[in-house]
């Protein structure tokens, strides 16, 4: 019964209309404020504004990929990572050490929240707001690319002034044929892709304009009928978004990675989301589904991209990839 809940439950999601409007019928719900959005309004009425790019992620059991999820997204540009971790059993303290003492990231241990969202995302926006102009919310498995080899920051400042967020669709990751993870950084090791984008989204927002994070890929804003934008202007409702795009900024979701991995992340319960808790994407069967069509392509983009900007000269990505070739 839970599965046939599910599966309507996707089915109905994946209609744009239908999507879009379950999106501003929720947002009423916010219509006359709560807790959270009258935090953001107070701290944003006396803060400065805040210059540069921060990253809100979630972690748990993640210590393998951390050196180099922070590695690259320095090199993009971001100032500062915020990692929000509960119930981890590995050494993520000793891989974040160097980074929280050169004081390019804050590390929350132990987070108290469950599920972790939203509370996570609200902390950190009301961390943010003063001190950066934007804060993304990604995963670890999630890294950011962007066409022309500028930095984040750079390419949001495109961005119009009215909108409270830009939203950045997918390009999905298959497990290249690994059974077991190759001693390489994830974006070496995982180059093969689906051929088209996906209609989901993730969000970097401007803090002082959040009122609510709906969901991992969404959130509410101040102003009735705001709503996040897409690489070209276009607004997006909620967590997916047609037609979509990803000419000039997107996201390389290594959502399989190698066999062994993708069954260790799926035999637990995620902690992350209220979805997460209540339904596994990571069963056997939706893994050999998403694999049919997630190594289509070739794709060392992600590899490029931090070559053109990484200026690190103990970069771990860049010694691998060196040692690769």
């Amino acid at each position: 019964m839970a599965s046939l809940y599910w599966a309507i439950r996707e089915n109905l999601r994946m209609s744009n209309m239908l999507g879009n409007a379950v999106y501003l019928l929720q947002r009423l719900r916010y219509i006359w404020g709560s807790e959270f959005s009258r935090k953001v309004k107070r701290a944003s009425e006396i803060a400065e504004p805040g210059e540069g790019v921060a990253l809100c992620v979630r972690i748990r059991d993640e210590a393998l990929n951390l050196r180099e999820f922070v590695e690259y997204y320095l090199a993009a540009g971001v100032r500062h990572i915020f990692f929000y971790e509960a119930l981890s059993t590995d050494d993520f303290r000793d891989k974040l050490r160097p980074f929280v003492d050169a004081g390019v990231v804050t590390l929350i241990e132990n987070w108290p929240h469950v599920p972790v969202s939203p509370a996570a995302e609200h902390d950190c926006v009301l961390r943010c707001i003063g001190s950066y102009e934007w804060v993304g919310f990604v995963d670890v498995d999630e890294f950011v690319v962007i066409g022309d080899n500028s930095s984040i920051g750079e390419f949001l400042a495109g961005v119009p002034a009215s909108a409270p967020a830009l939203a950045m669709h997918w390009r999905y990751y298959g497990s290249n044929g690994h059974l077991t993870r190759p001693n390489l950084p994830v974006i070496a090791a995982y180059c093969r892709r689906n051929v088209a984008p996906n209609r989901h989204v993730k969000v970097f927002v401007r803090p002082g304009q959040a009122v609510h994070c709906r969901n991992s890929h969404s959130w509410y804003y101040s102003g009735l009928f705001s709503t996040a934008v897409n690489e070209k202007g276009k607004r997006v409702f909620g967590s997916t978004s047609t037609p979509i795009t990803a000419e000039f900024a997107w996201i390389n979701h290594y959502y399989h990675k190698s066999e062994e991995e993708f069954a260790a992340k799926g035999a637990r319960v995620s902690i992350l989301d209220a979805v997460g808790i209540r339904f596994n994407s990571r069963t056997p069967e939706r893994g050999q589904d998403y694999e049919k069509a997630a190594n289509a392509v070739e794709d060392h983009v992600a590899i490029l991209y931090h070559r053109a900007r990484c200026r690190q000269v103990d970069c771990s990505i860049c010694a691998a990839v060196a040692n690769l070739s």
